[in-house]
């Protein structure tokens, strides 16, 4: 009994006695015309509070069993939906396993006996929506992202999902729609931000890609990211000139090389395009220093051709050796002796017989082809004595490089054949170094 039916019981008791002290008589109940019955005053007083104690009594306990019940069914309830909501994320869990383990045929089960569970899984929507996209059943993993989509607008997975679906479609009007709608919920998330710019860029929508380029630096933190977005920035300058180039607008795509180059200077394709432009437009001088300055800065051979083609059509040959002389005192290793064979090779078609032989005399451990060249140029010259020599020394490297193995992954070099190289772990990698030099 509550403290409040407690209070009212007493003071109701209060009453009847103070009623009763006042009215000491009888009143007269009339149950018919004729029937009647006293009762005294104290009597009715106090059978009227037994009465409603009773029917507030009554009535208390049929709220409480009503509420004892409605908890009951709720409890079960809540019960229920816990289980099924164990047995979900366990099969959902299944299913991951499933697709870690490249059995997708065991999600595609996972995934549907989830969705029996719950036809409203939102995670289980998105993961089976992805692997109907891997299958090509775009119109299933539409329908599927759109669900989870509709059922949480929230849910950034989903909307990526669905971009990703209507970007396979070939829709991407929409696809960009689903991205601003997950970028709205993650302003900061690179991955959006990365496949947005990748959906204006396909567009063409250069100034949007630019807009998009400047959100993803400014939230890049590592270095390696840093680098690798300023390369990309490269990449869009470089792609919007081409693209200039195309419509014929040649002052905007000179603008748009010279930012590539400004953007990633390590780069080697703007240096190269604007260069070209430059030759075809008559300014061998102005193509020359930018592919000077593009084999400066990146080291690409592709320059070093381009600017030994203009020095060719400049008849200046000693140009062509000043350029491959300083290319060789700054390169290293194979790219060096590749360097000393193409002046070697310049020296020899020009004539310059005792400068190539000595050019290749140079090379502390000639490869074969060098070896090969150098018997040519003493042979041209009839210094048959020198030429055998060269000859026995490169039979004699043959022999050392067919006992000797190279993996072709990380360049290593072994003394003994394995099946996995000690360095790189890469399976069946290993060549003999005479194949690899070749």
């Amino acid at each position: 009994m509550s403290l409040r039916l407690i209070i009212s019981f007493i003071v109701f008791v209060l009453l009847t006695v103070y009623f009763t002290f006042l009215n000491p008589g009888e009143i007269e109940i009339r149950l018919t015309q004729s029937i009647t019955l006293p009762i005294p005053v104290t009597v009715f007083l106090l059978g009227s509070v037994l009465i409603g104690a009773l029917l507030t009594s009554v009535f208390t306990g049929f709220h409480q069993i009503k509420s004892s019940l409605q908890a009951f069914l709720k409890t079960r309830s809540w019960q229920n939906q816990t289980r099924r909501q164990k047995k979900c994320e366990q099969l959902y869990q299944k299913a991951e396993n499933a697709i870690a383990g490249e059995h997708r045929d065991k999600a595609f089960s996972f995934l549907n006996k989830t969705l029996d569970e719950d036809p409203n899984h939102v995670s289980s929507l998105i993961l089976l929506g992805d692997l109907y996209r891997e299958k090509g059943k775009l119109e299933q993993a539409l329908e599927k992202h759109q669900k989870a989509v509709n059922l949480d607008r929230e849910n950034v997975r989903a909307l990526q999902g669905l971009a990703e679906d209507y970007a396979t479609a070939g829709k991407p009007n929409k696809s960009i729609e689903a991205l601003k709608q997950a970028r709205q919920l993650e302003p900061d998330s690179l991955a959006i931000l990365r496949k947005l710019r990748e959906a204006y860029r396909k567009q063409g929508a250069w100034n949007l890609v630019l807009q998009i380029q400047k959100s993803i630096l400014s939230q890049v933190s590592t270095t390696e990211d840093r680098e690798r977005e300023k390369e990309y920035s490269g990449q869009i300058a470089y792609l919007r000139g081409c693209e200039l180039l195309q419509q014929q607008q040649m002052e905007p795509a000179y603008s748009e090389f010279k930012r590539a180059i400004r953007e990633y200077p390590p780069s080697p394709p703007p240096y190269i395009q604007l260069g070209d432009l430059y030759q075809q437009n008559g300014d061998l001088k102005a193509a020359i220093k930018i592919w000077k300055s593009g084999y400066d800065n990146t080291g690409s051979h592709i320059c070093l051709l381009r600017l030994r083609a203009a020095y060719q059509q400049m008849q200046k040959p000693d140009e062509i050796i000043k350029l491959y002389r300083e290319a060789i005192q700054r390169s290293r290793n194979s790219e060096k002796e590749t360097l000393v064979l193409t002046l070697a090779e310049f020296y020899l078609n020009h004539g310059q017989k005792e400068e190539a032989m000595k050019t290749l005399w140079d090379i502390s451990s000639p490869s074969i082809p060098a070896h090969l060249l150098l018997v040519k140029a003493h042979q041209d010259n009839n210094e048959m004595e020198k030429a055998d020599l060269v000859i026995r020394s490169a039979l004699q490297k043959v022999n050392t490089s067919l006992s000797r193995f190279v993996c072709r992954e990380c360049n290593k070099e072994f003394e003994q054949w394995t099946a996995v190289c000690p360095e790189c772990q890469a399976w069946n990698s290993f060549d003999t170094a005479l194949n690899h030099s070749l």
